[in-house]
């Protein structure tokens, strides 16, 4: 997600700016019709078997993000379903909100050896498009957004946020995208589980984060306040259900503008609970020291990780790494350890997970070069790419 802070930006970087809330030898330009080629990444973690640019913006000189591939693309997620894999990441000219933008859909079923692209959602044509996030109801392949009006405006006030979505039954052809949440919730990754849909969803304004339900990820109902201490600045909260069908969400909190960039004060996530039915939640903790921005929480066995953007000390440079939630899962205490980086700088992060089989799975994130390594409130506006990995969990 884009969050703009654009009086904060302004100060630290003398110019408006949007902060997101949301090398080897890169691929071609553009989407392409083939799959990403695999490298080796000096200095990546052994659990990394293997890395490519799947999706490059460093050549890219089309201005048309509604038919093309642009020069910034980031927010991915993955799928498997139906014997494919499916990868779907925004593409645009930077984080700014605006219309000029798209999503773009491919598939693999040859392991990632070819991934063409096979469908695109262009934006309205009055506002943006964002945060795409897969799940399955039934037989239909669900994709979840967000659209947004084109302003510059602080912690996402007055962008009139509406959660959207697209169904489709052969991942090529794909309904309208309609509404499926109220106005000014943005909704954040959707969670199946017992046979109802589950959503963390945060306010315009960045006030609180709320849990949304639904039967048939058409028509959701609002819950559960999760967290609303408004001056935390709580935002995308990412669920996880438990074996016992306890609930976890961890909610990133973007703190106060000094703390905004990541680079100052505190980086807290905070830890709530929730029992079945979910109709409160209990916050009594924080993971301190890590702000897991754009979170995915996933388990591999019985060990929960999370991918999310890590936050370095020197010069606002940001990195995607994998952690582990470790400690008592079922109900707290719970600590966080870091596992490693994947090559990443810039504007990046926002991923999605896949299995390939018992032991691993793909992994997409975004990211700018590697090699010029700059700051992400400069990343926002360069060249991005969409990367394509294997995590061996052999090795972790």
């Amino acid at each position: 997600m884009v969050r703009p802070m654009l009086s904060v930006i302004a100060a630290i970087a003398g110019a408006s700016m949007l902060v997101a809330c949301s090398s080897s030898e890169p691929a071609a330009a553009g989407g392409g019709g083939g799959g990403a080629a695999d490298f080796g990444v000096p200095g990546a973690p052994a659990w990394l078997a293997s890395a490519a640019v799947k999706t490059s913006g460093q050549a890219v000189e089309n201005h048309d993000c509604r038919t093309g591939i642009c020069r910034h693309n980031e927010n991915t997620d993955l799928i498997a379903w139906k014997g494919a894999t499916y990868l779907v990441h925004r593409t645009a000219e930077s984080q700014v909100l605006g219309p000029n933008s798209s999503l773009v859909l491919f598939r693999t079923t040859d392991a990632g050896a070819t991934f063409p692209e096979v469908a695109r959602l262009a934006a309205p044509i009055d506002r943006d498009l964002r945060d795409p996030h897969f799940f399955v109801v039934g037989d239909e392949l669900h994709l979840k957004a967000l659209t947004r009006l084109p302003v510059n405006s602080t912690r996402d006030s007055a962008v009139d946020t509406t959660a959207v979505g697209a169904h489709t039954k052969d991942g090529v052809t794909w309904s309208a995208l309609a509404p499926i949440g109220p106005a000014t919730w943005s909704f954040w990754r959707v969670k199946e589980h017992a046979g109802t849909y589950y959503s963390a969803a945060y306010q315009d304004g960045d006030k609180g984060v709320a849990l949304f339900s639904s039967k048939d990820g058409l028509a959701w109902t609002k819950g559960a306040t999760v967290y609303d201490v408004a001056v935390d600045t709580p935002c995308e909260a990412e669920l996880v259900f438990l074996p016992s069908g306890r609930l976890l969400a961890l909610v990133r909190m973007d703190g106060t503008n000094d703390e905004l960039l990541g680079t100052t004060g505190r980086l807290r996530t905070k830890v709530c609970w929730s029992e079945p039915p979910y109709a409160a939640f209990d916050c009594p903790s924080v993971i301190d020291g890590q702000r897991l921005d754009g979170p995915l929480a996933f388990f591999h066995g019985d060990r929960l990780f999370v991918v999310a953007r890590k936050h370095l000390p020197d010069y606002g440079r940001k990195r995607t790494a994998l952690f582990e939630i470790e400690g008592t899962l079922e109900g707290g205490p719970i600590t966080i350890a870091d596992r490693g980086e994947l090559p990443s700088a810039g504007d990046t992060a926002y991923a999605g997970i896949a299995p390939i089989d018992a032991t691993r799975s793909f992994v997409s994130w975004y990211a700018g070069d590697v090699e010029k390594d700059e700051a992400w409130v400069t990343g926002m506006f360069n060249r991005t790419d969409v990367w394509l990995g294997t995590i061996d969990f052999t090795k972790l």
